[in-house]
């Protein structure tokens, strides 16, 4: 017999995921509304918390978000 873990209980769990560390190329684009291309060259950005494991590109995402908050605002005219 199947020990069945009550659905409240799963519910809970899935809410106290811890969030990934990283976020792929594809993510970011995602996350930041842009397309696949911005993304490229926005990794490409000196200061931006990107690196590479082997071939593939990741982003710290703590580092991305300290990275957005020291972005300077644009002036609206």
């Amino acid at each position: 017999m199947l020990n069945r873990v009550p659905a409240e209980e799963n519910q809970a769990e899935s809410a106290h995921k811890v969030p990934k560390m990283t976020l792929t190329m594809a993510e970011l684009a995602d996350e930041l509304h842009i397309s696949l291309p911005t993304a490229r060259k926005l990794v490409r950005k000196s200061g931006f918390p990107a690196f590479s494991i082997g071939s593939r590109i990741l982003i710290n995402r703590e580092g991305l978000q300290r990275w957005l908050d020291g972005q300077p605002p644009i002036a609206v005219t």
